[in-house]
């Protein structure tokens, strides 16, 4: 959809982009039928997006035969949404959901849950992610079903979570992310691309689980583990574990973890030996 035909279509239901819901539209048409494709959907997909706004890559899904779970916050946009895909809603091959992905606890929406638990195969995770949300939500994906993910990021965003460059410090999201998934960072995007034009740019990460990830009970306790080494990220590791979580203190030890190093030091392999002990 063409910036001039977006603008149309929202003036015409009485909306215009929505800052506080950090709207940036995708006006690249090329682009984006070429984002299904990158992501390897197909008909036989059942697909979770997260902020359709207009529906611009909705539309795309939906022509290539996968079903769609599309949740919205804006409103304006689900009711613009149920009047432009209305045959799709009747058919069940899109379902619209009204809402906020994440609730105050960083939680997924309780439908949305219902509707990922429901299906027999796992889904597909493919959206322009709202960059209010982006990394709480990726959180929230390790230890999940996932056949891959393809979301657009601000660059910056997707840059860490991909984890970091020569001689940079991992972060929590970087660690679980690497354990759970292969990551990649795709296309680059200026600007331009965008209605309104963001002062930043932007970029696609790609995760494809890796067949070795943690399974959902070891994320979750290497996540309580992490929060609480991270808490004060310049002191060292052990001396802080050795007071709070002196289990995993000793985890850490036996995986040749020296009493010097720092938590941002400390790479996925070595987290994971150290929950896989305790475990």
């Amino acid at each position: 959809m063409k910036k001039g035909e977006l603008r149309a279509l929202l003036e015409l239901h009485g909306l215009r982009p929505n800052a506080r819901f950090g709207q940036n539209f995708l006006v690249d048409p090329a682009l984006l039928k070429c984002i299904p494709i990158d992501a390897g959907v197909s008909a036989a997909d059942s697909v979770l997006e997260v902020g359709p706004g207009a529906g611009a890559l909705t539309f795309e899904l939906l022509a290539l035969g996968a079903k769609v779970c599309a949740i919205e916050l804006d409103r304006g946009l689900a009711a613009l949404l149920r009047e432009r895909f209305v045959t799709e809603l009747q058919s069940g091959q899109l379902q619209l959901i009204e809402g906020d992905a994440l609730d105050e606890q960083e939680r997924l929406h309780p439908e949305v849950e219902a509707w990922w638990a429901a299906l027999s195969v796992p889904p597909r995770l493919v959206a322009n992610l709202p960059y209010s949300i982006s990394g709480p939500f990726l959180a929230r994906l390790p230890g999940r079903n996932l056949l891959g993910a393809t979301l657009l990021l601000q660059r910056e965003v997707a840059d860490k979570a991909a984890g970091p460059l020569a001689g940079g410090e991992w972060s929590p999201l970087s660690i679980r992310l690497a354990l759970a998934f292969v990551a990649k960072v795709g296309r680059r995007l200026p600007p331009e691309v965008f209605w309104p034009r963001p002062s930043i740019e932007s970029a696609f990460l790609q995760l494809t689980p890796r067949k070795d990830a943690l399974p959902g009970p070891l994320d979750a306790a290497l996540r309580l583990a992490l929060r609480e080494s991270f808490g004060q990220r310049r002191k060292r590791l052990l001396g802080r574990l050795h007071k709070s979580m002196p289990q995993w203190a000793a985890a850490l030890e036996s995986c040749d973890v020296g009493p010097e190093a720092r938590p941002g030091e400390i790479g996925p392999e070595i987290w994971r030996a150290a929950v896989q002990r305790l475990s």
